[in-house]
């Protein structure tokens, strides 16, 4: 993710768990303890999400981890968390912790 994030606006890592879906950004203070925490709780981390901004508009795409690049289903998931752009953005300014 940090590799990713040094020429994006912005990047999420999508941790999936059973019933919804949980974020780690690329803005965050700490997102590999963020990660753990996710991932200790059940979560399964599936992709990125980037963010790139141009102009006054924001530009999202995707990429399935390694493990999960070949399952029919991640491209659709994936692309069905970018139609939800605005809200992840808004989530990634919460300066609180989240709540695992």
């Amino acid at each position: 993710m940090a590799d990713e994030a040094k020429n994006a606006w912005l990047v999420a890592i999508a941790v999936g768990f059973q019933q919804e879906t949980k974020f780690v950004f690329s803005s965050g203070s700490h997102p590999l303890d963020d990660l753990n925490r996710l991932v200790k709780s059940g979560g399964s981390p599936i992709g990125l999400l980037r963010f790139d901004k141009e102009n006054s508009s924001v530009q999202g795409s995707y990429r399935p981890f390694e493990e999960y690049a070949n399952e029919s289903w991640v491209g659709e998931y994936l692309a069905g968390l970018l139609e939800n752009t605005g809200e992840i953005i808004a989530m990634s300014q919460m300066r609180s912790v989240p709540d695992y």
